[in-house]
C-alpha cells in the first residue's frame, strides 16, 4: 500500500468531511448581503438547510443515469454473475464495474463509483481488509459483502464496522440483489444526512463542536504521520450581546453569519472551520508554517475592516483571535491546542481592552 493510502486507513469509522458542494449548500448565504436581502431570504435559508443533501447523485437518479456498482473481487465470475443479475433484474437502474482487490483502491478514487459490492471471502480476513481500506477511501459509499455462508458470522462484524449488509450467495437472485442495494444507498444517504444534523451548525452551516472535534481528531492522526505542525485559531464574536440588546436578536444572528463567512474566506477550503459556541470559533491547519499565524490574523482583521467599511450594518463587526501551534508528533488530543488558543484569544481581548 502506498503511503497515500495509509493516510486514509484511519478515516474508517468517521463521517467524512462535507465536499464543497455540500459546503456551499450549507454555506449558500453566507456572503455580505444587506440586512433587508437577509431578511428577503431568512425562509429561503431554511428550505435550503432541509435540502441539504449528503451526496450529489440524487440528482443523477432524477436524470434517469445508471447506478454504478463496484464489484470487488479477485474471481471474475463474481463480476460477470452480478453483471448478470442486475441485467435480468434492471437493466435500466444499474451498471457494473469491476476490479481485483490489488487495483480497488485506485479504481475507487477515481470516482463514480455509488456502491461496492465486495464478492470475497470474510473467513480468510482478507476481505476485511480491502473493505476497510477501500472505506478509508471513500467513507461516503456504501459497501455490501456477497459471499459463501461460512462467512455469515464474520457479517456482524462487517456491519459494526461500517458495511450497509452482508449477503449470502446461495440466497440471492437478480430482484434481491438489486432490492438489497437499492436500500443500501438509501440507508447510505439517511446516515449521511443524520451525521450532518448532528456535527453541522444550523445557523452558520459550519462543523459545530462536536464536528470539530471529531474531524480534528482525525485530521490529527494523518497529521503525526507525516509530523506536521498543527494551528488551532481560536475567534470570537466581540459584544454580541451588545448587538443584540440595540439591534436585535436577528442582527446578532446576522452577525454571527458574518462572523462565519469572513472566517471561511481567510481561512483555505482545506481548513476546518467550525462554531463551536454562542459567540466561539474554532479553525484547524494542518502544514502550519512559522508565520501563518501574523498572516491569518492579519487577513482577517483586513476583511473585518472591510465588512465594516461597505456593508452597512447596524453594529462595527469586531472579532478577536488566539492561535496555537504543535507538532502533531507530540500532540495528545486537539482539545489540549484549543484550550491554549483560548487562551490566546483571551489575552487578545486584553489588549482591545486596555487599548480603548
Amino acid at each position: 500500500m502506498v503511503a497515500r493510502e495509509h493516510h486514509r486507513v484511519d478515516r474508517r469509522l468517521l463521517p467524512p468531511r462535507r465536499s464543497d458542494s455540500e459546503r456551499r449548500l450549507g454555506e449558500r448565504r453566507l456572503e455580505v448581503v444587506s440586512l433587508d436581502e437577509e431578511r428577503r431570504d431568512q425562509a429561503e435559508r431554511r428550505r435550503a438547510a432541509d435540502r441539504r443533501q449528503p451526496t450529489g447523485r440524487r440528482e443523477l437518479e432524477a436524470r434517469g443515469d445508471k447506478l454504478v456498482v463496484l464489484v470487488v473481487s479477485d474471481q471474475e465470475e463474481e463480476a460477470r454473475r452480478v453483471r448478470d443479475l442486475l441485467a435480468g433484474a434492471d437493466p435500466d437502474r444499474f451498471g457494473v464495474a469491476a476490479t481485483a482487490p490489488q487495483a480497488s483502491l485506485g479504481r475507487l478514487a477515481r470516482g463514480d463509483i455509488d456502491v461496492v459490492l465486495l464478492a470475497m471471502s470474510l473467513s480468510a480476513r482478507r476481505g476485511f481488509a480491502t473493505f476497510t481500506e477501500l472505506r478509508a477511501l471513500a467513507p461516503a459509499v456504501p459497501f455490501l459483502f456477497l459471499s459463501d455462508a461460512e462467512d455469515e458470522r464474520n457479517g456482524l462484524e462487517a456491519v459494526r464496522a461500517g458495511a450497509q449488509d452482508f449477503l449470502v450467495k446461495s440466497e440471492v437472485d437478480g430482484p434481491v440483489l438489486a432490492h438489497a442495494l437499492r436500500l443500501a444507498i438509501e440507508r447510505n444517504r439517511l446516515h449521511a444526512a443524520l451525521l450532518d444534523l448532528a456535527l453541522v451548525d444550523d445557523l452558520t452551516g459550519l462543523y459545530n463542536r462536536r464536528g470539530f472535534l471529531t474531524l480534528a481528531t482525525r485530521d490529527l492522526r494523518l497529521a503525526r504521520r507525516g509530523n506536521e505542525t498543527l494551528l488551532v485559531a481560536f475567534a470570537d464574536l466581540d459584544d454580541l450581546k451588545g448587538v443584540n440588546d440595540t439591534a436585535g436578536h436577528a442582527a446578532g444572528d446576522r452577525a454571527l453569519r458574518d462572523t462565519a463567512a469572513l472566517l471561511r474566506q481567510t481561512f483555505r477550503d482545506s481548513d476546518l472551520v467550525a462554531r463551536i459556541g454562542g459567540d466561539e470559533y474554532a479553525v484547524l491547519v494542518r502544514h502550519a508554517g512559522p508565520e501563518s499565524a501574523d498572516v491569518l490574523a492579519e487577513r482577517l482583521k483586513r476583511r473585518v475592516r472591510d465588512l465594516n467599511r461597505r456593508a452597512a450594518r447596524p453594529y462595527q463587526l469586531s472579532i478577536s483571535l488566539g492561535f496555537a501551534t504543535h507538532r502533531a508528533s507530540t500532540l495528545g488530543s486537539v482539545a489540549g491546542l484549543l484550550d491554549r488558543a483560548d487562551r490566546g484569544l483571551y489575552r487578545d481581548k486584553r489588549r482591545k481592552h486596555d487599548a480603548g
